[in-house]
């Protein structure tokens, strides 16, 4: 009669383990399904579950043990045991398993159960034959088990508090085939044999040893299963919540707040990619511009808010009178634009203006009183009139304009006597040759103060163009005219080389510690020796890179994003720093931020005019200061004029800010004295404070406006601002 040992406490010990086990395989064997992990989790999960498996069968071994039992008989179990884990984690990690696949796991998990129990058991050759026809069917039901617990968990369409329940239930199913897989208590429940409860000391050691060993090693593997089940929650919420702050930033970026229609910027682009069709046959293009006739008077006699009102009633007509397959965008504060793409767009122009004129005879009622508005349209064609964007809107405004002067309330098509503006073009063109070669250009600063310290960090460079006839010349005038004619490249090399030279002095010779921001166009940036002009512009200054930093648009960015990442890392190589300038108003595409080796955003002015009163610019500004500085860039805001917006900024933890607040941009003699009050400089501890040297510096140039009239500040790439006078 066969006579097997038994100790209760270890049996008990292998119990809890079976079920500590049996609930982590099951668990984690769902969670590694759900994720897309790569070699390490599997490996490291594999690991801990072999650990707790292999813990769980050796202190089952233990319980049944007549002798005590070395531990190095337990390594070999271990590596079998690990082994089969991760064969079974791989079936199922990182996919939704299919019957195959869930097959395969289950199978894994049953041949790793039996592996390792066999190994443990003792081999007497007298219960060889006795084991043999029962010893699969533990490791059979654990198969069936842990395949059938798996597929149940996975299956997203049940209850989760069912999922829940059957993982109760499978788990101790699953506990109960694993402690019936050792062909011991197989054995020792079919045959008829006598117990005898015994408890070597030296056994119950090593049990609670390994029993501890791989308790923790379940332990640290469902803690950290459960903390990455919250990162991932974490980072799949903030990755929502940054997909809809970008949503929401383009949208805000391409269509106007007040009306929700398309922008100038959307409509540029979908002209552009209209214009690239234009090679299919018969396909032509239709631009219209609308104006309405004396709006203004409506906002002088009703106020703003009245006119807003009957504007947006206006749009709101307009569109319902142009097609969803066509464009209609506010460009202006009371200019409207249509774009027209199809086979016949002169009949469809004539067709959708005529519309808008009859929609418009109707009055309209705000707050009672009523309005009558009228529209002058100018349309041009695409190609019979021009095949670039810019002429194609030049024309239709011309067109439109002409409209206005001829009594209003009408529409005309584009002829070729309309074009005087285009003269006009020429003579500026003209104007621009002949001013870069006599040295009408000039650079003003103005600086980039810390919100943390108050000091001066960098300044930008500013151009002006100083006309001996006209004044100062807006740049809407004559930036597109030099980035369409190719000027803008020997403009932008005479930018750099000022601007280097200039810094250069300032280091040298007066001692300021800072850095010169210049804005590089998109032409200049997309030529194949920018490089060369950068380091050319350097070395002639003899300027350390580290003094030097580029600005450049979204749109220059993300026209070829692979090619300006190559030329962003050669910029970061020599040491010049890179900004996004006007973050906000472009693509402002988050998931490349993390692929462009760049240092800081600069929030456009628009989303810090209304900072102070709009919670929608305040949260947009929050979201990208956040944003920034989760990938380490800083964050600087353009266009700070008032203590109310620079408190904001600083409260929303803004790194730096410019604009009038600090001062308006200035010629570099007349910044010297604000750069070293304001702690930029050797003495400044010697002057008065800087409230008084910005006064100071500003003198020099309200006598200059005296003499040469208003100054209008822009930058080099920087579109017409409509602003009232004083914040010009």
């Amino acid at each position: 009669m066969t006579v097997l040992t038994l100790d209760p406490v270890v049996a008990a010990l292998a119990v809890v383990l079976a079920l500590a086990s049996a609930y982590a395989g099951l668990a984690t064997a769902a969670m590694l399904s759900a994720t897309s992990g790569g070699a390490k989790p599997l490996a490291l999960n594999s690991l801990a579950l072999g650990l707790g498996l292999w813990a769980a069968c050796s202190v089952d071994a233990l319980a049944f043990a007549p002798e005590p039992l070395s531990f190095a008989a337990f390594l070999l179990p271990l590596a079998l045991t690990c082994t089969g884990l991760f064969c079974t984690l791989f079936f199922v990690a990182g996919r939704r398993p299919d019957p195959p696949a869930l097959v395969g796991a289950a199978f894994s998990f049953g041949a790793s159960l039996a592996a390792t129990f066999f190994a443990l058991a003792p081999q007497p050759n007298e219960l060889l034959a006795l084991r043999a026809p029962w010893s699969w069917i533990g490791p059979a039901a654990a198969s069936l088990g842990f395949g059938t617990g798996v597929w149940y968990l996975l299956d997203r369409r049940r209850p989760r508090r069912g999922r829940g329940v059957a993982l109760g239930i499978t788990t101790v199913f699953l506990a109960l085939a694993l402690l019936g897989s050792d062909p011991t208590v197989l054995h020792a429940a079919l045959a008829a044999g006598a117990w005898r409860i015994a408890s070597p000391l030296a056994n119950r050691q090593l049990a609670t040893a390994i029993a501890s060993v791989g308790l923790a090693a379940l332990l640290v593997a469902r803690v950290s299963a459960h903390y990455g089940a919250q990162l991932r929650e974490h980072t799949q919420r903030s990755r929502h919540d940054l997909e809809e702050a970008h949503a929401r930033l383009h949208h805000i970026a391409t269509h106007d707040p007040m009306t929700g229609l398309a922008n100038r910027t959307l409509l540029k682009e979908r002209l552009a990619r209209a214009l690239a069709d234009t090679h299919r046959p018969g396909h032509t293009i239709a631009v219209a511009a609308i104006d309405l006739d004396r709006f203004s008077t409506v906002n002088h006699s009703y106020g703003h808010g009245v006119g807003d009102h009957v504007l947006t009633e206006i749009a709101h007509r307009l569109e319902a009178t142009v097609p969803h397959v066509h464009t209609l965008a506010r460009v202006g504060g009371d200019s409207f634009a249509v774009l027209i793409d199809g086979v016949s767009a002169r009949i469809q122009a004539q067709a959708i203006t005529s519309a808008m004129l009859r929609a418009l005879e109707r009055p309209l009622y705000v707050n009672g009183e009523e309005f009558r508005a009228r529209v002058s349209i100018g349309v041009s064609l695409c190609p019979d009139d021009a095949r670039r964007g810019d002429d194609l809107l030049a024309h239709a405004e011309a067109a439109m304009l002409t409209a206005k002067d001829n009594g209003g309330d009408r529409v005309l098509f584009f002829e070729s006597a309309m074009s005087d503006s285009m003269q006009e073009r020429l003579a500026l063109e003209n104007d621009l040759r002949r001013a870069l070669v006599a040295g009408e250009f000039e650079l003003h600063y103005q600086p980039q103060v810390s919100t943390l310290s108050g000091g001066i960090l960098s300044v930008e460079a500013l151009l002006r163009w100083r006309h001996p006839l006209k004044g100062y010349i807006t740049p809407s005038s004559f930036i597109p005219l030099a980035e369409e004619t190719g000027l803008i490249v020997p403009l932008n090399d005479w930018v750099l080389r000022e601007a280097c030279r200039q810094a250069r002095a300032w280091i040298s010779g007066r001692g300021f510690d800072l850095r010169v921001a210049v804005n590089l166009s998109a032409v200049q940036f997309r030529r194949h020796d920018v490089m060369d002009s950068i380091l050319s512009a350097l070395h002639a200054a003899h300027l350390a890179p580290s003094s030097l930093e580029i600005e450049l648009t979204e749109g220059t960015l993300m026209t070829d994003p692979e090619r300006s990442a190559e030329q962003l890392a050669l910029l970061r190589a020599m040491g010049v720093s890179v900004a996004i300038d006007d973050f906000g108003t472009g693509y402002s595409s988050l998931s490349y931020l993390r692929r462009l080796p760049i240092d800081k955003l600069k929030i456009d002015r628009s989303f810090v005019r209304d900072l102070v009163s709009n919670r929608t610019d305040e949260s947009i500004v929050r979201a990208i200061v956040s944003l920034a500085h989760s990938v380490g860039l800083q964050v600087i805001a353009e266009g700070v004029e008032t203590e109310q917006q620079l408190e904001r900024i600083c409260l929303l933890e803004c790194d730096l800010w410019q604009g009038y607040h600090c001062c308006r941009p200035q010629p570099a003699h007349s910044l010297e004295a604000l750069l070293i009050a304001h702690g930029a400089g050797p003495t400044a501890d010697t002057l008065e404070p800087p409230q008084a040297a910005w006064r100071a510096a500003e003198a020099p140039r309200h006598s200059a406006e005296g003499r040469s009239g208003r100054l209008v500040t822009f930058d080099l790439v920087d579109e017409e601002r409509d602003e009232p006078p004083e914040h010009e």
